[in-house]
C-alpha cells in the first residue's frame, strides 16, 4: 500500500508541476496566487500538498502521518472549507503555510 501511495504522490506531483509550473518571481507563491487557480488545479495542489505532510509527518511517527492523511480525508469537502476559508483570510501567506498550520493544530507539530 505504501508503495501504492508513493506512484499517486509522484504522480500527482507531476501533474501539479504541469498544470501550474512555479513562476521564478521574489515573491513566491502566495496565497493570493492560489485563489487564482481552477478548481481542478485546487484539487491537484491540495492532494499533492496533504500527500507530502502526510509523508513529512510520517517521518516522525506513524501515527503523527496517520492523523494528517485521517484529517483530510475525513470529510475532504469541509476540510478544503476550512482550507480555502484560511487561505482567503491570509493572502500574503502560503498556502503551504495554512497547510502546515491546520494540520499542526490537529495533528501536532512535525518538527523533531
Amino acid at each position: 500500500m505504501k508503495l501504492a501511495r508513493c506512484v499517486a504522490f509522484g504522480f500527482t506531483c507531476l501533474i501539479s508541476s504541469t498544470i501550474y509550473p512555479q513562476e521564478g518571481d521574489s515573491e513566491g507563491f502566495k496565497n493570493r496566487d492560489f485563489l487564482l487557480l481552477e478548481d481542478e488545479q485546487v484539487k491537484y495542489w491540495l492532494t499533492g500538498a496533504i500527500e507530502a505532510l502526510y509523508h513529512v509527518a510520517a517521518a516522525k511517527s506513524e501515527e503523527k502521518g496517520q492523523c494528517v492523511f485521517d484529517w483530510y480525508y475525513t470529510d475532504t469537502p469541509q476540510k478544503n472549507g476550512i482550507i480555502l476559508g484560511s487561505i482567503e483570510k491570509y493572502p500574503n501567506s502560503t498556502p503551504s503555510a495554512v497547510l502546515l498550520a491546520l494540520t499542526e493544530l490537529e495533528c501536532g507539530t512535525y518538527r523533531k
